[in-house]
């Protein structure tokens, strides 16, 4: 059952995948209202997901820490405390993912995009949408389909016997990191055709830089602002 939603969930999205292309080529003014929206609320959604997570990583600290004092001074440690460092980890980079490329401190690849200009910056994150993010995301969606929903059947848990009865959750983490990650770049491709129209884009969540800021000296020009 659950594979068959991750499925759906991915067919579902593709024909939202065409919207930047569409708009690059068309940019009427009800589609620019549908736009707008789309990329406000996926900014959003988002950023609202990543401060959720954020908290986790305190969690993350203490549950290692926890684990070697307990190992250190009393010379045991039980499954589910060591666990359960796995378990936070997970959650934040799967669920964090798609909020760090909200706030473009992903690692990037591309050694020449500082240097660009506005508009090359936009093509190269629209082409980088359609060639890398998208399809990758979508052939995880796809292959993960099966052995997520197989972990249901069984609610597979931990190897061990007094380890934690969740990877079934852990591992549809993986299906929700590739949506996730899919929205989050639909919604910078969309702002790049709309940069690439010359057009102001919606602002971002507060305490966001804008994409596609120019510094040049002494002089910033704010692509979300333009």
């Amino acid at each position: 059952m659950v594979g068959e939603i991750i499925h759906a969930i991915g067919w579902a999205f593709l024909p939202s995948l065409a919207l930047p292309i569409l708009y690059l080529l068309w940019p009427s003014g009800w589609l620019k209202r549908l736009v707008t929206a789309l990329i406000r609320t996926i900014d959003s959604t988002i950023f609202a997901l990543g401060d959720v997570v954020k908290w986790a990583l305190p969690l993350l600290v203490l549950s290692v820490a926890g684990s070697v004092f307990a190992l250190s001074i009393f010379g045991t440690a039980t499954v589910k405390w060591l666990e359960s460092a796995f378990y936070f980890q997970a959650i934040i980079i799967t669920l964090g993912a798609a909020a760090t490329l909200l706030a473009g401190q992903h690692v990037r690849v591309d050694i020449f995009h500082e240097s660009m200009g506005e508009r090359a910056r936009a093509r190269v994150d629209l082409i980088g949408f359609y060639l890398l993010l998208a399809p990758v995301c979508l052939i995880i969606l796809w292959n993960s389909q099966t052995f997520v929903g197989f972990a249901w059947r069984t609610f597979e848990g931990s190897t061990e016997s007094n380890g934690i009865r969740g990877v079934f959750l852990l591992k549809t983490l993986i299906p929700i990191f590739a949506l996730t990650m899919i929205m989050q770049g639909l919604a910078i491709a969309l702002r790049a055709a709309m940069a690439l129209n010359g057009e102001a884009r919606p602002e971002r969540p507060a305490g966001v830089e804008p994409f596609f800021q120019v510094t040049d000296g002494d002089r910033t020009q704010s692509g979300d602002r333009l």
